[in-house]
């Protein structure tokens, strides 16, 4: 045993662990706290990251969700279709794709698909150049269920029956991009196979 004398006292080696251990601990504390102090600061600062990317998603989803609908009501023949004639139902395009394109990294590659896969099915792109893209619906069921209808309006369309795109596909795209929308604002109701 290791007896050291300091005067007239004897320290054996249990009492400097004492020492070592007593004097350690506030500085060990002191650490911790500036560990866990910075651990909790970035936590702080990642949810207010995500806190103001769902804002601007929120933001995305007031500014998109309305023209979304109506190009969906105008393909399926739905809503309000008839308050968007052809020439709107383009320019919700241009104007959407803008948002999107402007706003693409902060919604992630899954909505990225899904706004692909929806525009697709309602437009087909590079018609030309200089043109216009052409709507995948037939000009004939749209010119049928309107009471105005502009014959410069046919233009719009596609020509190529191979190129028309079916309401069922255009349902099932909208639906898969809005369930992403949703998902992504973390409002999202439980899809249909989590349900049964």
């Amino acid at each position: 045993m290791l007896r050291f004398a300091m005067g007239t006292a004897e320290w054996n080696s249990l009492d400097a662990a004492k020492l070592v251990v007593s004097a350690a601990t506030p500085l060990l504390v002191v650490l911790l706290g500036v560990v866990v102090t910075r651990a909790a600061r970035r936590v702080e600062e990642v949810q207010w990251a995500n806190r103001k990317v769902v804002e601007r998603r929120l933001d995305l989803y007031d500014e998109m969700a309305g023209p979304l609908n109506d190009l969906y009501c105008f393909f399926a023949l739905v809503g309000n279709f008839r308050d968007v004639d052809p020439p709107t139902a383009l320019a919700d395009k241009r104007k959407l794709d803008k948002l999107f394109h402007v706003n693409k990294f902060l919604m992630g590659p899954e909505y990225a698909e899904r706004y692909a896969a929806f525009m697709s099915a309602c437009f087909k792109t590079y018609a030309g150049r200089a043109e216009d893209a052409k709507l995948r619906t037939n000009v004939v069921n749209q010119r049928w269920e309107r009471k105005h209808w502009n014959d410069a309006w046919d233009r719009c369309f596609v020509t190529n029956g191979n190129e028309l795109t079916e309401t069922k596909t255009v349902e099932r795209c909208y639906g898969a991009l809005m369930q992403c929308f949703a998902d992504l604002i973390g409002v999202a109701p439980p899809r249909e196979a989590e349900r049964g």
